[in-house]
């Protein structure tokens, strides 16, 4: 087992993260497609427990104008992705 840099394991964990979103973007989509709408189920792994938005900044370069925004969306999917890429980047060889 090889020592792992800061770079991989911040890439693993980005990489867990975006796939537990997007399983929870397809479940949700699921759960919608069979009007199962505002269930236990999806309201605990589909629905985010941490909702983050930093709103939009403008920036006016008055040739061109641009609007930045942030916002982070965290649900109990996004956190098992975490933990398997934690998993998967502890004991890969």
């Amino acid at each position: 087992m090889g020592k792992r840099n800061v770079g991989f394991l911040i890439l693993a964990a980005f990489i867990g993260v975006l796939a537990g979103n997007i399983l929870g973007g397809l479940l949700g989509v699921v759960f919608d497609s069979l009007g199962l709408q505002d269930n236990v189920v999806q309201k605990v792994l589909v629905d985010p427990l941490v909702k983050y938005d930093s709103g939009e900044i403008p920036l006016n370069l008055i040739v061109i104008k641009f609007k930045f925004g942030f916002s982070l969306n965290f649900n109990v999917l996004s956190l098992l992705g975490i933990g398997i890429a934690w998993y998967y980047a502890k004991y890969s060889y």
